[in-house]
């Protein structure tokens, strides 16, 4: 028997109270998803490029969605003559959107000084990390070159967090904007820095499951925080407040029995892992707003043809 395929709706029966809002028309704006990019990274770099189930679901690496700093405007990447580039939009909705970038880009992050850091594509096998004024002008300056470089994260504008896929595997690296020092500091990806010497970062397990991890990569403390023998997980990002972990998992649809993305929170020790998305379609790249309230994240429910938009939902827990 054929599974039936998503309901076109905008939220199912569990998701009663979040108040999921569609952000974006997919008319007028093409959101590309971290889940179907035709990136050459998946191809050439195989499973050390890739989140998630090994036996589930799989996915790529790529953050395709950011807030600015103090919360009033989002960040995405749109296809336009066969390149993904950035648009910044209101987080609000409505309104138009301003492309950002003239490249072909991987995934980026929003800094806290008003700078994009982003994962140029460069060719095949190479990526840098890049810098941009969200705002104004075309100057893109350039941090790394020669390597294929992605998942830029930074809490201050003045260290920048990386993933450097490698012929072992990915490996997080730092680069000082200051003084141009290259650090490699940990394996895995994904890097979210919490403070100065601790990121959260994925794993993948020797099962081909990604895991949640918390790596002080000055002490060398490396603490396990979330596991699963039938899930991965990725997109790890820290609540305002610090209480929550914001990330997206793999699960099963009751409606269509398929395996898809949907969203959750765990605490930082590991407990309360909480599932906050059921929809069948897929729920991915998350984002805290700026208070912590709600929650962004890029979605393909509420279509025919499961187009990807953005989503805004409350967070009450």
């Amino acid at each position: 028997m054929q599974a039936k395929k998503p309901a076109v709706v905008d939220y199912v029966v569990e998701e009663s109270g979040l108040n999921v809002t569609k952000i974006t028309d997919e008319s007028a704006n093409s959101v590309i998803g971290a889940t179907a990019s035709p990136r050459f990274n998946i191809l050439f770099f195989g499973k050390s490029a890739m989140a998630g189930s090994k036996k589930n679901l799989m996915w790529n690496l790529n953050r395709t969605l950011s807030i600015s700093p103090d919360g009033s405007e989002l960040a995405y990447l749109t296809r336009k003559n066969k390149q993904d580039n950035v648009m910044v939009r209101r987080a609000t909705g409505g309104g138009a959107s301003t492309q950002r970038t003239n490249r072909d880009i991987n995934d980026f992050c929003w800094g806290p000084d008003g700078n994009l850091y982003l994962s140029d594509f460069i060719e095949r096998g190479h990526a840098k990390i890049a810098t941009i004024d969200a705002h104004k002008g075309s100057l893109m300056r350039q941090l790394t070159s020669n390597n294929y470089d992605l998942n830029p994260s930074t809490i201050d504008g003045k260290t920048i967090f990386f993933t450097r896929i490698e012929n072992n595997g990915p490996m997080i690296w730092s680069y000082n904007i200051e003084t141009g020092e290259l650090v490699s500091c940990t394996r895995g990806y994904q890097p979210t820095p919490i403070n100065e010497t601790t990121v959260l970062c994925v794993r993948n397990s020797s099962e081909g499951n990604s895991e949640i991890w918390s790596v002080d990569y000055i002490n060398g403390q490396e603490t396990l925080i979330l596991s699963s023998k039938d899930q991965g997980f990725s997109n790890p990002t820290l609540s305002p407040n610090g209480e929550w972990i914001l990330l997206q998992g793999n699960s099963k649809s009751t409606s269509t029995k398929k395996q898809n993305l949907d969203l959750f929170v765990v605490k930082p020790d590991g407990t309360q892992l909480t599932q906050l998305t059921y929809h069948p379609a897929m729920d991915f790249c998350p984002v805290w707003s700026a208070d912590g309230k709600s929650i962004y994240f890029i979605s393909s429910r509420g279509t025919k043809d499961e187009a990807y938009n953005i989503w805004r939902m409350n967070f009450t827990l």
